[in-house]
């Protein structure tokens, strides 16, 4: 899948995966694919979460290996 950004934030735990992805999406246009890497296991329930209460589309959210996480997440509006 191909976003226009890509945020990573690997290494890090939470809150700033969501803090990450929130600051990128104010930065882009409305339909924006937003690409977010995190190695936080509490992604799995947070991201959704996020987009649920901000109104974006969780597109896709992949588990790769243990602890690495892609999901893909398109700016509302």
């Amino acid at each position: 899948m191909e976003a226009a950004v890509r945020v990573d934030t690997s290494g890090a735990f939470c809150p700033v995966p969501i803090l990450e992805i929130a600051k990128a999406m104010r930065r882009v246009a409305p339909g924006t694919l937003v690409e977010l890497i995190s190695t936080d296991v509490g992604l799995e329930a947070d991201l959704p979460a996020w987009c649920e209460a901000t109104g974006h589309l969780l597109v896709r959210l992949e588990r790769r290996g243990t602890h690495h996480y892609v999901g893909w997440v398109r700016k509302a509006g």
